[in-house]
């Protein structure tokens, strides 16, 4: 916890700006409740979302970063991405399951990796009808609660694939390694990708796999990340500390009608094209002049 008097510092100093910036609408909120406590002389606005402390007025606004859509799909059809795809091909199923994370106890790869047990568990009419692609990226490996999170991913992996795979078939497939082609090469594969990270204030790869994908894949999408605003609509929504919900998510995603899922790929792909990294720039140009 920061202590108090550094937090009435924070606030102080960021509401002498005329322009305020955060990620989400969620954040936004959060910095006002903030300021509400810690700065009990300043005058808050929560529908206008302004600050007026000591004589200055700050608009406190929610810029959510975006992605370049036409550099992901330029690196989505390169040579090595469609190399990268032609090898994974093979691994993929009737159904298959992707994620893409950094190795961090955020991100929450160990209960995501339990729903999916879960699921094949409740549904073993799916056995050996599903697999789940990770594409893991190494974090911070010098931190030892860092390494220990990857010694669970691992675990449980084996785990997994020992007690439920089957001579031909492996529940889930690993990628430890940092290779941001290859990762891309799997969104296009995936008929459910899962995003259940714990709390975060973006998640790009929640935007990246709805442009490249070529499944009308599924995205499942914690309640708690930052991208949930803009996505909500598109997506199945999870709860990230609840595997049974999440497993329900997972089953839902690969059952659902050709319809549905084409209906909310659409939804998602044009969310992100619509507000992309370009119209992220706009909308702070345009503020920063009406400044001036």
């Amino acid at each position: 916890m920061i202590p108090n008097y550094i937090t009435h510092r924070i606030c102080s100093a960021l509401c002498q700006t005329n322009l305020l910036g955060f990620q989400s609408p969620q954040d936004r909120r959060s910095f006002l409740d903030t300021v509400e406590e810690f700065l009990p002389e300043a005058e808050i606005d929560h529908h206008n979302f302004t600050v007026e402390w000591q004589g200055n007025r700050t608009d406190v606004k929610a810029y959510p970063i975006s992605i370049n859509v036409g550099e992901v799909q330029r690196i989505a059809n390169s040579p090595r991405a469609l190399e990268s795809e032609a090898k994974l091909a093979p691994l993929c199923n009737e159904k298959t399951i992707v994620r893409i994370d950094r190795a961090e106890p955020n991100k929450n790869i160990v209960r995501g990796f339990k729903a999916y047990e879960l699921m094949l568990k409740r549904h073993p009419e799916l056995i050996g009808k599903v697999t789940f692609l990770a594409f893991l990226v190494p974090s911070r490996t010098h931190i030892r609660q860092y390494q220990r999170y990857m010694e669970e991913i691992e675990q449980v992996v084996q785990q997994i694939n020992r007690s439920l795979g089957t001579a031909d078939w492996q529940p889930i497939q690993t990628f430890i390694e940092n290779n941001y082609t290859q990762a891309i090469a799997g969104m296009k594969l995936y008929d459910a990708l899962l995003v259940n990270t714990i709390i975060e204030g973006m998640n790009l790869v929640a935007k990246e796999g709805p442009v490249v994908n070529d499944r009308n894949g599924v995205l499942i999408l914690s309640a708690t990340s930052g991208v949930h605003h803009q996505l909500a609509e598109g997506a199945l929504t999870v709860s990230p500390t609840d595997i049974e919900g999440t497993m329900n998510a997972l089953y839902e995603a690969i059952t659902m009608t050709p319809e549905d899922r084409e209906r909310r790929a659409s939804l998602l792909a044009n969310s992100v094209c619509r507000e992309d990294i370009t119209h992220w720039l706009h909308r702070q140009f345009l503020d920063i002049a009406d400044l001036l």
